[in-house]
């Protein structure tokens, strides 16, 4: 007989396993959850319970709420700014860095190629605003070293 619930935790046990999550993982959904249960779990007669606790948790859900939507109103400000700020380029000369693949050799990073052209185009994607040049390289906005 060996010994297998070394570092098993109550909730390990008791909790299915979709069920788990970890703290960063944590959204407004999980919270709500938690904050159910603890009121199932709570006895409207039993006069020991705080009335203000349940209050105070809807003003900590809704402060959570609001974070969420500053959050996301914020990202997508950057975005719109990226990008505006990205397409005030088209047109101009710009000099920026390229990443250049590992050397196929020894397996080391080369250092970063710097190129100069006209921006043809302007996008945003999952790396930010990209600047198209003339040349059809594409270079990251926060990699553009000078504008001309």
């Amino acid at each position: 007989m060996g010994i297998s619930g070394i570092g098993t935790t109550l909730a390990d046990i008791t909790m299915p396993v979709v069920q788990r999550t970890s703290a960063r993982d944590m959204n407004q959904q999980d919270f709500l959850k938690i904050m159910i249960e603890q009121l199932k779990g709570q006895n409207p007669l039993d006069s020991g319970q705080d009335p203000n606790a349940f209050f105070s948790q809807m003003l900590q859900f809704q402060s959570m709420d609001a974070m969420t939507s500053m959050q996301k109103a914020i990202a997508n400000l950057t975005q719109v700014s990226g990008l505006a700020n990205a397409s005030a380029m088209i047109g101009k000369t710009v000099t920026g860095t390229v990443a250049q693949t590992n050397d196929p050799e020894t397996g080391l990073p080369r250092p970063d190629k710097t190129v100069t052209g006209k921006v043809a185009s302007a996008t945003f994607g999952d790396q930010g605003a990209l600047l198209t040049l003339d040349s059809n390289v594409t270079v990251n906005v926060s990699k553009v070293t000078a504008v001309k």
